[in-house]
């Protein structure tokens, strides 16, 4: 997981991730709560309403407005996702908690760093467009990269998680809960010049001034 990933602006003028070399986003969802701990924040954690969008190969959070520390936004990797589970109380929102390992140096499963926890609460409509989206590619993830890491497996043999044809041909398929707000991108939001140049690369973002360094040095700020 990483703070502050690159963000473009669409063609409406809204603020959404730079899709990375092989990414697809399949939706954006607003009206949501993100609660997160182990954060450069002064309390140690962050809590903020925003819009959510998912990909095949990572969650991304986008508060609507940035904190103090200059924290706006929030990487979650799928395959780094742990624990995860939707919770539907019979008193309260639907929410989706769990754990994240932080994708930073000493981070990820074999890291030294522990996971953070966090919880996505759905503050506006049901999930019934969301949720099925999110666990089909989250599990598909979580199990190819076990395969991928294991030893029997020769580094050339490794598999793509959710190879974009993959993930598009789920959005195009994907139930339409009319309660749920959820908008499905049934083309991408931005433009292929918006998208960066290289796979994901994760700053540590932890400085010595305790302010929020961008994932990728120099394409942190919104781009036209």
């Amino acid at each position: 997981m990483s703070a502050n990933p690159a963000l473009v602006l669409t063609y409406a003028q809204e603020l959404v991730p730079a899709p990375f070399p092989g990414e697809s986003f399949l939706l954006r969802r607003t009206g949501v709560q993100l609660d997160l701990d182990g954060v450069r924040t002064p309390s140690g954690k962050w809590s903020t309403r925003g819009s959510l969008f998912l990909s095949n190969i990572r969650l991304v959070f986008i508060a609507d407005k940035a904190d103090a520390s200059g924290l706006a936004a929030f990487d979650l990797p799928l395959v780094y996702m742990k624990d995860d589970k939707l919770n539907q109380p019979i008193f309260g929102c639907n929410n989706l908690a769990g754990m994240v390992w932080p994708a930073v140096d000493g981070g990820g499963p074999a890291g030294t760093l522990p996971p953070h926890k966090f919880i996505v609460y759905f503050k506006e409509g049901g999930i019934g467009t969301f949720y099925p989206l999110y666990y089909t590619l989250t599990e598909r993830a979580k199990q190819v990269f076990a395969l991928n890491t294991g030893q029997h497996m020769a580094r050339t043999a490794q598999v793509e998680p959710n190879p974009e044809s993959y993930a598009q041909g789920l959005a195009s398929k994907a139930f339409v809960d009319p309660s749920d707000p959820t908008k499905i991108y049934l083309s991408q939001p931005v433009d292929e010049s918006q998208r960066l140049p290289d796979r994901p690369k994760y700053a540590a973002n932890y400085g010595q001034d305790e302010v929020y360094e961008d994932m990728l040095p120099g394409h942190g700020a919104a781009r036209q």
